[in-house]
């Protein structure tokens, strides 16, 4: 983090390590209870982002195993984008599809959302669609698997549900938290991908007690996953999910978006995009109205 953010405000960082030039995303209304900034243009901006993901790769384990770990990350970007929270076991719920348990937003959440169904949360959480297995590329040309998603998915929803299940104590190691809101500032180069900043305060815009428990919000996103590397200096955190999973990131090759997979709620179907260094288009995805793949 840059330093003159420190005189200002203080951070809780979630580091979601991507690689920049990244690739996914998804979205379809079936999983739902009622089936129950930094902008770069031309060649040299990916030059420098492909060196910047490079060195930071280094130093940084940003493994991304089936796409899971990604994947996750933007979720948590997109439920703060969207819903302005962090309420997992209000705003999400497992419900079974095809005798699986999938991992669906509740009636709750869905609420909290100005489209009414949280177009950007949903898109990823159709990732676990059967449709999206194979479809969704990452960085090194990993793709996504999306029964592993699920599984995953499902078992640390259950962790965030057990730790639920304790007392407040005002400390860092359980999960009661303030109620809290939490609003996008912006996004830029992260670890090993893109940062997205986001203002964290209480319902009165006043600074949380406790703003280190946040981070036990994120259980379902999985403590060990690579791409969170939590931190509390106060009431700002970032996220860093691979490019392209998150509507709001912004990075460009030439004219190109620099993304295999991209979620939008405009259409981008036939816009140049920039997939492992070759020029493509992009068109819909067979599963989702808002998600787009560079072929």
């Amino acid at each position: 983090m840059k330093a003159n953010w420190f005189k200002t405000a203080t951070f809780l960082s979630i580091a979601f390590a991507g690689s920049m030039l990244a690739c996914g995303a998804g979205d379809v209304d079936g999983f739902g209870p009622e089936s129950d900034g930094e902008d770069y243009s031309a060649d040299e901006a990916v030059d420098e982002a492909m060196e910047l993901g490079e060195a930071n790769q280094a130093i940084v384990n940003c493994s991304n195993t089936e796409g899971t770990a990604s994947t996750m990350a933007a979720i948590a970007v997109a439920a703060a984008q969207e819903l302005k929270r962090w309420q997992p076991t209000k705003d999400f719920q497992l419900i079974k599809v095809n005798y699986n348990d999938v991992l669906a937003l509740s009636a709750t959440g869905k609420a909290r959302c100005a489209d009414g169904k949280c177009a950007k949360t949903q898109a990823l959480l159709d990732f676990q669609l059967d449709a999206a297995n194979g479809k969704v590329v990452f960085p090194g040309n990993i793709t996504l698997n999306s029964a592993g998603l699920r599984s995953r998915l499902s078992a640390k929803f259950k962790d965030q549900l057990t730790c639920e299940k304790q007392p407040s104590n005002g400390g860092t190691t359980n999960c009661p938290v303030e109620e809290h809101t939490l609003t996008f500032q912006k996004a830029e180069k992260g670890g090993c991908d893109t940062n997205f900043f986001f203002l964290a305060t209480g319902l009165d815009g006043k600074p949380l007690k406790y703003p280190a428990q946040l981070k036990n919000k994120l259980l379902w996103a999985d403590k060990a996953n690579p791409y969170l590397a939590f931190q509390s200096v106060g009431d700002v955190v970032s996220i860093d999910p691979t490019y392209g999973l998150n509507e709001d990131s912004s990075t460009s090759s030439g004219t190109c978006a620099a993304a295999c997979t991209k979620i939008s709620t405009t259409s981008v179907v036939g816009q140049c995009c920039s997939c492992s260094g070759v020029t493509k288009k992009f068109v819909k995805s067979t599963w989702s109205a808002t998600t787009f793949l560079c072929q």
